[in-house]
């Protein structure tokens, strides 16, 4: 496994996702999950308020709790949508301290390591944000913080008042990024593009890589082909593009000898010019298992290029 020092706290490359613990992942298989993913060196737990309506951080929170890790990095969201009521912002002092205050009793935790906004508002000036999160750093509810789903000059005009103010500012950045080209954006996401890598390249920020299998196409168009795809994942990622980039992923896992799933999260965690931690998922121990085995994989400058020409 490799680790960074990005987060301020050694963090493993590869995170583990929690969105289905507590819902379609019952809290036993979950644990085994999560037993699994600390045994193979995992040392990154990503979590939100938003999943399984709070299920999976009570989840997290009761594993914690049982097998008391001394080394595993927790990272929660807050401030989403509310999800009887549309797509209505949060970004707000109520409602962030409430989405927080939340977070921390189903974790059982006094303070969250790393706190993402898991959503902008841009109609919410910046400085009221940044001064928001630094009061919650300064009461000692969370130690760093950063943006998901936030475009990158929103995050520059942040961190320029931060540091014009002698404030903390976003560390990271959390969006889709995985070694496919995406048909087209749901509302309210951010993906990663060629003018979204270049402010990460030019500003040394982490980035956290959310749906980094691309809901398993490579794998499943690998192994069973395009019947094993979801509509979701058709309607996304289906293309002659993708089924380009295919090729070269297949002929590098043969080149590494291990599997498809494996290359797509090594060749994140190969890219040179920006720390990327993919966030990876799976429904078993073995689905986790060949994911991880990603991070030991390290490909080629020009073989990620290839695959991911469209952000270079």
């Amino acid at each position: 496994m490799k680790y960074s020092d990005s987060f301020g706290k050694r963090s493993s490359k590869i995170l583990l996702g929690t969105a289905y613990f507590g819902d379609t992942i019952p809290e036993v298989e979950a644990f085994a999950i999560m037993d699994a993913y600390y045994e193979l060196g995992g040392r990154h737990l990503d979590t939100a308020r938003l999943y399984a309506n709070g299920e999976a951080e009570k989840v997290v929170g009761k594993w914690l709790a049982f097998r008391k890790p001394a080394d595993i990095f927790v990272s929660t969201k807050g401030g989403y949508y509310e999800p009887d009521l549309g797509e209505k912002p949060r970004i707000n002092e109520k409602d962030i301290r409430y989405d927080l205050e939340q977070s921390l009793s189903a974790l059982g935790l006094k303070n969250i390591e790393f706190y993402w906004l898991h959503r902008d508002d841009e109609n919410v000036p910046v400085s009221e944000i940044i001064d928001l999160m630094n009061s919650l750093v300064q009461e000692g509810k969370i130690k760093q913080f950063g943006a998901s789903n936030w475009r990158s000059e929103r995050i520059g005009e942040a961190n320029k008042y931060a540091k014009e103010n002698g404030l903390l500012g976003f560390s990271a950045s959390q969006l889709r990024f995985n070694p496919a080209y995406c048909l087209g954006e749901r509302g309210g996401l951010v993906g990663m593009d060629a003018h979204e890598f270049s402010f990460y390249k030019n500003n040394s920020m982490p980035v956290v890589a959310y749906s980094s299998q691309a809901k398993g196409f490579f794998s499943k168009m690998a192994e069973q082909g395009e019947d094993a795809l979801s509509e979701k994942a058709k309607k996304r990622y289906l293309c002659d593009e993708n089924l380009r980039r295919l090729e070269i992923i297949k002929q590098l896992a043969t080149d590494c000898n291990c599997s498809v799933a494996s290359v797509v999260c090594g060749l994140l965690c190969s890219i040179p010019e920006v720390d990327v931690f993919p966030v990876i998922g799976g429904r078993n121990v073995s689905q986790i298992a060949d994911s991880m085995n990603g991070a030991d994989i390290t490909i080629p400058s020009d073989a990620i290029k290839s695959v991911l020409d469209s952000i270079y």
